[in-house]
């Protein structure tokens, strides 16, 4: 019976420019072919260092092999469930949008994003709020190119920009960006 983990290898994994090319771990193949077009998945909290960023959950592709070394490109994001449930509270309203968005290079990503209210709302408003969360979203991804677009919705730039729109129409407690994932 031939021994089978003695021809593998151990390959270093890297996150994208976007992430300043940070090491994700490693992980073991007996085949570089075979890593293209695995997942790795971290925290955000693991490339920044900021602690409150521990909720956010960041999933990579490999695309590329070279020697030893693997690169990745982006392929989503999500909140973890456990914090999303942590934010809405009984009576509360919550606000859900699912927008397949077009960047200014031609790339399509779909965003889930949600803002949460401290009481109910009346229908009208919750009307004008979901129609102001598309209109800006669509705006800002059109005159953007996706990696900087994905670098403000995680970072929460324009999170804060659709909380100060919104606050206008309804005192919104929260805005966030749920889900990022890359369509093309």
């Amino acid at each position: 019976m031939k021994d089978t983990w003695k021809d593998k290898k151990w390959y270093n994994v890297y996150a994208p420019d976007m992430f300043g090319k940070q090491s994700l771990g490693e992980i073991v193949s007996s085949n570089p072919d075979n890593l293209v077009g695995r997942t790795m998945m971290t925290s955000l909290r693991d490339l920044t260092g900021d602690f409150s960023k521990t909720h956010v959950k960041l999933f990579f592709r490999i695309n590329e092999v070279q020697g030893e070394n693997a690169y990745t490109e982006f392929k989503k994001h999500e909140l973890l469930r456990s914090y999303i449930r942590s934010q809405t509270r009984r009576n509360n309203t919550k606000l859900d949008n699912i927008l397949d968005l077009k960047t200014k290079d031609g790339n399509k990503i779909r965003v889930t994003i949600t803002a949460i209210a401290p009481r109910r709302m009346q229908s009208s408003q919750v009307i004008a709020v979901n129609d102001l969360i598309r209109k800006h979203m669509s705006d800002v991804a059109s005159q953007t190119d996706l990696v900087p677009l994905v670098q403000e919705l995680i970072l929460g730039k324009i999170t804060s920009d659709v909380y100060k729109l919104a606050k206008k129409i309804y005192p919104i407690r929260r805005v966030e960006v749920l889900k990022v994932k890359k369509l093309n």
